[in-house]
């Protein structure tokens, strides 16, 4: 579904070469420390940004072949939509209605009744990721609920230590 073969972007202070395949039916996210490329990647992928070299496969179709309607196929979610501080639900659903085609509103406020989230009111609070930490001496260990119930990712440096 998503081919990524030593896509290279050049900046002044950073430089970007990443591969990376995702098979049809996965979800995956990228994790790293701030300025690995993490935005880099996602902005050449969804065609924000020119790229220096390297190739990228959507659907076994190049990027640069992508139409409007191969677009509507993809979900993106980044950590910061614009849309959080500013709009209530109700706000962003006419703007995904004209977004997306293919957007079901029922199905839309379906989720939002079944998760419990606020239709009127301004950032209720939704969180794009759900995570338990547990401290160590030697750092925390996160353990991700929306990938893989039972995958743990330590990541050090970043609990108490002593």
């Amino acid at each position: 579904m998503l081919k990524i073969e030593h896509v290279r972007k050049n900046y002044d202070t950073f430089s970007l070469d990443c591969s990376l395949e995702v098979p049809q039916g996965c979800v995956t996210g990228l994790i790293g420390q701030n300025g690995a490329g993490k935005t880099t990647t996602f902005k050449a992928l969804l065609g924000l940004i020119s790229i220096d070299g390297g190739s990228i496969q959507i659907f076994d179709k190049n990027l640069q072949e992508f139409q409007v309607q191969d677009k509507q196929k993809l979900g993106v979610v980044l950590s910061d939509s614009g849309f959080s501080g500013y709009l209530t639900v109700d706000d962003i659903i006419p703007v995904l209605t004209h977004l997306y085609n293919s957007f079901d509103r029922s199905l839309f406020l379906q989720y939002l009744q079944k998760f419990g989230l606020p239709r009127s009111k301004k950032n209720p609070g939704i969180s794009h990721r759900h995570e338990s930490k547990t401290e160590s001496p030697g750092g925390n260990f996160t353990q991700s609920k929306a990938s893989d119930p039972g995958r743990t990712d330590r990541r050090p440096g970043r609990g108490r230590t002593g």
